[in-house]
């Protein structure tokens, strides 16, 4: 199911720059699966966490929504086979198989000595299975359900923020759309790349797999820590962006908006001498990705500290 999921969100990976991330999702979300895969064993051999048996009813919910994720992953499959590349087909296929993965998880669990399984055990099980089977939906199905939600109103924080900035300043500018122009009628425009989607939705993929790996506690502390990571890395993404834009501009501003395609010496691209590291345009966004990088890093031991005056169990 997972490579099939990766073979139908290829189209997303090969022809959106913004999820070029998705490459790495494959290789990730089995890394976590060896990772976990001695912990995850003992839930399913009977060798897991003791007490009390799951309720009947929460195994019969999980029975329930187990075959629903298997219809919705097979119409997904059909659909996409069918009819091509498209939204539909690619949230059926993801929610289909992280549905599956959980729910597999959940009823695969084994008790000791044939007994039945605790409760503790079926939701231990899911938990280790939760970033292979639920990445798949940042990876393809988020460009559905908040990339083309939320690009617009990014577009439009973005160009106040950082006209508003300009005009703080001192500087004498007019705004025409998504279009910043200045007192000499040169212009620089807030496109989509500068929207600040590229950048949340590869922070919200890095948060999810460091806290997979990295975050620790008690179920509840993990659960709290891995949310928080993942909210500080959308709004990592977004104020960095808004730094960056306001970079761009104000260069722009001092060297003309062609500047903004050369590189920093103002080399040309393609003319001898150009840097390997790019027109200000790409360094200035590369440089606030790796700043990125390292904050989200930087949070996890500090995440793990956070409302620990004793070791978790």
């Amino acid at each position: 199911m997972s490579a099939f999921a990766a073979w139908d969100q290829w189209a997303v990976w090969s022809t959106k720059d913004d999820y070029t991330f998705g490459y790495l999702v494959p290789f990730l979300a089995a890394y976590v699966l060896w990772d976990r895969w001695d912990s995850l064993r003992a839930e399913l051999v009977g060798q897991g966490v003791d007490g009390p048996p799951a309720r009947p009813a929460a195994t019969g919910a999980a029975t329930a929504v187990a075959f629903l994720s298997l219809g919705v992953f097979a119409l997904g499959a059909a659909g996409r086979a069918i009819f091509g590349t498209g939204p539909v087909p690619t949230l059926a296929i993801a929610f289909g198989l992280a549905g599956s993965g959980l729910t597999f998880a959940y009823l695969s669990a084994r008790g000791r000595a044939g007994a039945e399984p605790s409760g503790a055990s079926r939701l231990r099980a899911a938990s280790l299975l939760t970033f292979p089977a639920c990445v798949w939906i940042v990876s393809g199905p988020f460009l559905y359900l908040v990339d083309n939600q939320v690009k617009g109103g990014l577009l439009t924080l973005v160009t106040e923020v950082v006209s508003g900035i300009l005009r703080a300043s001192g500087h004498v500018i007019r705004t025409s759309g998504n279009t910043i122009i200045f007192a000499n009628n040169d212009a620089v425009g807030v496109a989509d790349a500068c929207s600040g989607i590229r950048s949340l939705s590869a922070c919200v993929f890095a948060a999810a797999f460091l806290g997979a790996v990295f975050i620790e506690g008690g179920r509840l502390g993990v659960l709290i820590r891995k949310a928080l990571l993942i909210a500080a890395g959308g709004l990592v993404a977004i104020l960095l962006n808004l730094g960056r834009n306001v970079f761009l501009a104000s260069h722009a501003l001092a060297h003309g908006s062609k500047s903004l395609d050369l590189d920093p010496w103002g080399v040309p691209h393609g003319a001898p001498g150009f840097s390997s590291l790019g027109t200000v345009h790409d360094l200035a966004g590369n440089v606030a990705m790796v700043v990125a990088l390292l904050l989200l890093t930087a949070l996890v031991p500090l995440l793990n500290r956070a409302g620990r005056t004793s070791p978790e169990r």
